[in-house]
């Protein structure tokens, strides 16, 4: 376990943090919500986060800066990202949402504001002044042995540095996503809120009609 070096990505790194994106937006399932909701397949996807990844737009999930990787002998293994809500004065989900109104056609756009109608029931807001963990993700062959954990503890050591005076960190996971449910009890969230959906056309744009909102209280 050791043998594993934790560094922050570059933009060389982003093939697999797009990797890391559709994987965990998919949450186990074959449903990934940038095709389903913007009208897209999932190579164009691919294409567009690789996109906004090269924005190189700081405080979000779509952030390179926000990754860090776990690699051993050269091969990357998982990777993780997080970042403090509101650090930059502008809350995340905007910076996301410029993001894609600047690289998504305009179709794919009005389509998801006409689909936010049905998902937004579940939307869980971020709390300014916290820190956020995105999007985590651990290659098949190395699961197990509990990467998670040692992402999050070094996420929590950049990001304390950046404010000391930061005492909580939070994560958002669809209620189907067991594994994730479970390693990030091992990491020590534990969960505090959940929204459901009883809508069932949620399902054809979303892994789950349920969101689970899990915290971690830091030592201080």
């Amino acid at each position: 376990m050791n043998d594993f070096i934790l560094r922050q990505a570059t933009i060389k790194d982003i093939p697999f943090l797009v990797e890391t994106i559709v994987e965990a937006e998919k949450s186990g399932t074959d449903k990934l919500s940038y095709s389903t909701i913007f009208g897209i397949s999932e190579i164009e996807a691919k294409k567009y986060i690789e996109e906004m990844l090269l924005e190189e737009i700081d405080g979000c999930e779509l952030s390179v800066s926000s990754f860090i990787l776990a690699e051993k002998q050269g091969q990357i293994a998982a990777a993780a990202s997080a970042w403090i809500e509101g650090l930059e004065g502008t809350p995340s989900t905007i910076l996301k949402g410029n993001l894609l109104s600047f690289v998504l056609p305009k179709k794919c756009i009005e389509r998801a504001i006409e689909i936010n109608q049905i998902i937004r029931e579940i939307h869980i807001e971020y709390i300014p002044g916290t820190i956020q963990l995105g999007l985590v993700y651990v290659s098949k062959e190395f699961r197990g042995l509990n990467l998670v954990k040692q992402l999050v503890d070094e996420l929590i050591k950049i990001h304390s540095k950046l404010n000391p005076l930061v005492s909580e960190m939070y994560v958002q996971v669809f209620s189907n996503n067991t594994p994730a449910i479970i390693a990030y009890e091992r990491a020590c969230f534990r969960e505090i809120l959940s929204r459901q959906s009883l809508d069932e056309r949620i399902l054809c744009y979303l892994p789950s009609n349920k969101k689970i909102l899990m915290k971690m209280d830091l030592a201080t």
